[in-house]
């Protein structure tokens, strides 16, 4: 992972963290058109994202490249309750995760979700929960390589 580090974001990061999230989107947008994003879309996604840093049950994680300073990734991990169900108490949630292409095979996503996790454990959270796309093939591979398996599949009908 030398030449970057990965830190609490920070609210200048907002734009880099909207740009890639739209970059995330466009590419699950090319896998399955049922993905839809718009430069539009942008702002809500940042205003989202900050009120992820200001909550302290989420936290949102950037990777800057050190040459540059530039963010070129991210990832925002929450705490969510449950009482009902097969997965009961606190469980560390990863809504959003994306490294841009060209800095990707480096390490950084192995030591983001390492992160993540340890502050999910900190948290008292028992268990890591995350949607995957399937037409996404490397994101698939990617979790199953951190060790996630299947637990529950979503289903979808267009109606």
């Amino acid at each position: 992972m030398d030449g970057f580090s990965i830190r609490e974001a920070r609210r200048n990061d907002l734009t880099a963290i909207g740009e890639l999230w739209y970059e995330l989107m466009s590419l699950h947008r090319r896998l399955d058109s049922r993905f839809h994003c718009a430069q539009q879309d942008i702002p809500e996604y940042t205003r989202h994202t900050y009120r992820m840093m200001k909550t302290r049950d989420a936290r949102v994680l950037v990777v800057e490249w050190e040459k540059t300073g530039e963010v070129v990734g991210y990832l925002i991990g929450e705490l969510q309750p449950r009482v009902y169900g097969a997965v009961r108490g606190v469980y560390g949630f990863v809504s959003d995760v994306f490294i841009s292409e060209e800095y990707r095979r480096h390490g950084v996503g192995h030591t983001l979700f390492a992160e993540i996790k340890r502050w999910f454990v900190l948290r008292g959270a028992t268990s890591v929960q995350l949607y995957a796309s399937v037409a996404n093939t490397e994101s698939q591979a990617f979790w199953k390589a951190m060790g996630l398996e299947p637990y529950l599949t979503l289903l979808h009908l267009d109606l």
